[in-house]
């Protein structure tokens, strides 16, 4: 039981870096921002 919680923490501390990442990335053609969802913005520096 206890190795399910600390794999449960692990990703959720690498889902929530990936997250960032795209937050404060761009894609590189032209600079365009793709769509994302509202709640998404609260992840923002």
């Amino acid at each position: 039981m206890e190795k399910k919680i600390i794999v449960a923490k692990v990703l959720k501390k690498i889902s929530r870096n990936s997250v960032k990442a795209a937050v404060n990335s761009r894609c590189s053609m032209f600079l365009h921002q793709p769509k994302q969802p509202t709640n998404i913005k609260n992840f923002c520096k």
